[in-house]
């Protein structure tokens, strides 16, 4: 690994385990761009094992999420007790703290931002060992709080919001409620009508965006099918199948509803700035960018776990409609379609102001170097 001669090295710690983590860690790295004394390392709790094991370990994970779900619900509520769990992910954080030496030796970072539960646990356990001046965040990238993510040795934790204080309080550690850091994409300047024109929408189109995240786990089959017939005017269904081309091509070949269809594809933030209705999952981070976006937001069956918890705090608190079924789905989007175009562009616009947070990277980031620089 390449030197960095600038003056301070920050190690942004992430997880492959779902894109989420990952791209948080990419907004972050925006942000630090901007100063000039920073140099920024990308880093996986994967670089700290041999690559097959971390490649067997994440096809299992999506087997499950996909075929088992109610065994990683089970897991995840295990893990979430007041105790009983914590001696497991201590001996498991202990171990890969050990195997994570090399690496961290060979970056030697000033401050490490950890955007998933186990990198975090890792770093706080090779601080106390290893070296007691690390500064160490985290970044929570959820509306929930699992009982993983609370370490003691973390400095600072970086919540998606305020009302989720009281569920740092197990710890004296500072925690700031900055949002969840999104990529700047989402939130720089555009202009909307000349997005819809790249995509070949017109001002009457309604837009309604499925999306699965990178691996397509949403079941935009079925979803599609539930709008054959009766379609409201100027309705168009856009599906982001992500890497899944199996998905994409069943959709591609799908004629009974007008469809659109994108495999992976760099353009979702355009996609989200310039549609009206997302279905997706309640993924931290695409719930995070959505909210930014004030696309009218619909959950689609959340899965166990963490997005259970995302999906009850986004509903109560953030406006977004969660749908068990696809034909839940049709009527929710049938509903926004009767509303009059200026009344659908005005609640957009309250949506962003009210729940979108796209500073959170630079607040974290300036919290970083100002503690640094003391």
């Amino acid at each position: 690994m390449a030197s960095c001669e600038k003056k301070y090295t920050i190690l942004l710690l992430s997880a492959p385990i779902g894109s989420g983590h990952k791209l948080a860690a990419q907004a972050l790295e925006q942000s630090f761009a901007l100063a000039e004394n920073v140099c920024v390392v990308h880093g996986s709790v994967f670089d700290f094992f041999p690559g097959s094991i971390g490649k067997a370990f994440l096809s299992f994970y999506l087997w499950v999420l996909s075929y088992c779900p109610w065994l990683y619900e089970l897991a995840y509520k295990w893990g979430n007790r007041q105790s009983g769990s914590l001696w497991l992910r201590n001996l498991i954080n202990s171990i890969l703290a050990g195997l994570a030496q090399d690496f961290l030796t060979r970056t030697n970072p000033d401050a490490v931002i950890a955007t998933h539960a186990t990198p975090a646990g890792i770093m706080a356990i090779y601080k106390k060992k290893f070296k007691p001046d690390l500064l160490l965040g985290a970044v929570v990238t959820d509306y929930t709080v699992h009982k993983w993510w609370l370490c003691e040795g973390v400095d600072v934790y970086f919540s998606a919001a305020e009302n989720l204080l009281p569920q740092f309080a197990a710890l004296s550690t500072e925690v700031l409620p900055t949002g969840i850091p999104v990529r700047r994409q989402f939130y720089q300047e555009h202009d909307r009508q000349e997005l819809r024109r790249k995509f070949n929408w017109s001002e009457q189109d309604i837009v309604c965006l499925l999306m699965g995240g990178g691996e397509g786990l949403l079941p935009m089959e079925s979803i599609v099918k539930a709008f054959h017939g009766n379609l409201p005017q100027h309705l168009k269904i856009i599906a982001v199948a992500g890497h899944n081309e199996g998905l994409q091509h069943r959709l591609e070949i799908f004629k009974e509803v007008p469809l659109t269809v994108y495999g992976f594809t760099d353009d979702v933030p355009e996609l989200l700035l310039a549609a009206d209705i997302v279905v997706t999952k309640a993924g931290g981070l695409t719930a995070a960018e959505t909210l930014i976006a004030g696309c009218s937001y619909i959950i689609y069956k959340p899965l166990p776990g963490q997005e259970t918890g995302n999906a009850v705090y986004l509903e109560q608190y953030c406006g977004a409609q969660v749908a068990r079924s696809p034909q839940e789905v049709k009527t929710m989007v049938c509903r926004y379609a009767k509303l009059a175009a200026p009344v659908r562009l005005a609640e957009r616009q309250q949506r962003s102001m009210k729940y979108g947070k796209p500073e959170a990277a630079r607040k974290i980031s300036d919290y970083i170097l100002k503690k640094l620089e003391k």
